[in-house]
């Protein structure tokens, strides 16, 4: 039986404590998937009879320091080609740093200055904020990071 347990506390927009830990068989590289708990509820378009529910799942997020009752985890972005969003952003900004100096900011992919949108616009909003991701939120365990897994696609 997977793990259950619920986020305690957002530390950062990437960042997530879960009311789980050693204690609990936590391990640092444990993936789990947050969803909103009791999830949506769906209807029969023909009847207007409830079918029942379906979970939403809003992230996937892997251990990174494990306490004894509690777990720090770090969201994963949404998926490019190219790896998770926020780490080609992050790796495109220290190359550009490195080759123009610290004051440049990637801001989006080729696009101007002016009245163009940058990549964070373009996203519908900060490329940190990876999801809605809230206290109280369920969280389950689906396995140990060392790959992605295509039970998730965009995660």
């Amino acid at each position: 039986m997977a793990l259950e347990g619920k986020v305690a506390k957002i530390l950062t927009n990437n960042e997530i404590v879960i009311n789980r830990g050693s204690k609990d068989g936590v391990k640092p590289g444990m993936l789990f998937e947050i969803f909103s708990p009791g999830g949506e509820e769906v209807w029969d378009p023909d009847t207007g009879e409830t079918l029942g529910t379906v979970e939403d799942v809003k992230a996937k997020a892997e251990v990174t320091e494990v306490k004894e009752r509690l777990a720090v985890a770090r969201l994963q972005g949404p998926m490019t080609p190219f790896g998770d969003l926020g780490e080609v952003q992050e790796n495109l900004q220290r190359i550009f740093s490195q080759m123009f100096g610290e004051n440049v900011q990637v801001q989006g992919f080729g696009a101007s200055a002016g009245d163009e949108d940058d990549l964070e616009s373009m996203l519908g909003g900060p490329l940190k904020d990876l999801s809605k991701v809230q206290v109280g939120d369920a969280v389950r365990e689906v396995g140990r990071s060392g790959g992605r897994s295509s039970r998730f696609p965009g995660f």
